[in-house]
């Protein structure tokens, strides 16, 4: 096993790009939707000159990946078109529906786990000896709740404990799509351990990247996380962890 590291540049605040190929992706996708660079300013929460300054070229600010998301997000889009890494603009679907999930269910709330929203999302790269490796991400929000299920008696205390529906093969055979697993935050998750992992981009604790993983080990200066397909090891900086919670697995769901 290689002494594998989050690229950098995936996570630092100046995502590597040709800011010419930024500026002019930047401006068709305005153009196309219509919005001005004041009104995207303001949806993204800057200040109403921010986008009139990204599309100036004699400005030699970028933004940082959290940004950027946002950008990319009220522009219909993803980072990575953005930025010039695909030649789609097309924004990743998920192949799984959001069937039932009992929305009806009229039990007590202590009685209800919520679904939280979730989908494909771009991938992440990883640099090992001058090679990058592509490790899935999965679009997580925990602001959005797609659907109600039971609440498992061992999670009948755990009110912070969520649902969320898994996507993409990087898990399998452990966890396949269109599954659900359990979450819960607490206690926190221990080596060997499946996890939810939410990256920030190093420069506050807005999330940017959420990962399904194995939790290999943990130390005092980076997580060490599995995926399993493509088959990888590869560790993050601690600092970089917002938050880390747990899946449940059978045994802790139906043993009580």
């Amino acid at each position: 096993m290689g002494d594998l590291r989050v690229n950098p540049c995936m996570l630092s605040g100046t995502p590597p790009h040709d800011p010419n190929v930024f500026r002019a992706r930047l401006r068709e996708r305005l153009d196309l939707l219509g919005i001005s660079p004041r009104k995207a300013s303001l949806a993204i929460g800057a200040n109403q000159g921010y986008v009139r300054d990204l599309l100036d070229p004699d400005k030699t600010g970028v933004p940082s990946e959290a940004r950027a998301r946002a950008l990319a997000t009220i522009l219909e889009t993803t980072t990575d078109w953005l930025f010039g890494r695909v030649q789609t603009p097309e924004q990743p679907k998920s192949e799984v529906g959001f069937l039932d999930a009992r929305r009806d269910w009229r039990g007590a709330p202590d009685e209800r786990l919520p679904i939280y929203g979730t989908g494909y999302c771009d991938d992440l790269e990883i640099e090992q000896d001058g090679h990058c490796t592509r490790i899935e991400q999965t679009l997580f929000d925990p602001t959005t709740t797609v659907g109600m299920i039971e609440r498992p008696a061992a999670l009948r205390f755990a009110t912070d404990a969520y649902a969320i529906y898994f996507h993409g093969s990087s898990m399998e055979n452990r966890f396949f799509q269109g599954e659900i697993g359990l979450v819960t935050p607490t206690p926190p998750p221990r080596n060997g351990d499946f996890v939810v992992v939410q990256l920030n981009d190093g420069n506050g604790d807005d999330v940017v990247h959420v990962l399904v993983k194995r939790l290999v080990r943990t130390t005092s200066s980076y997580v060490e996380l599995e995926q399993y397909n493509p088959p990888i090891i590869f560790r993050v900086e601690r600092q970089r962890v917002t938050r880390m919670h747990k899946i449940l697995g059978p045994n802790e769901i139906y043993m009580n």
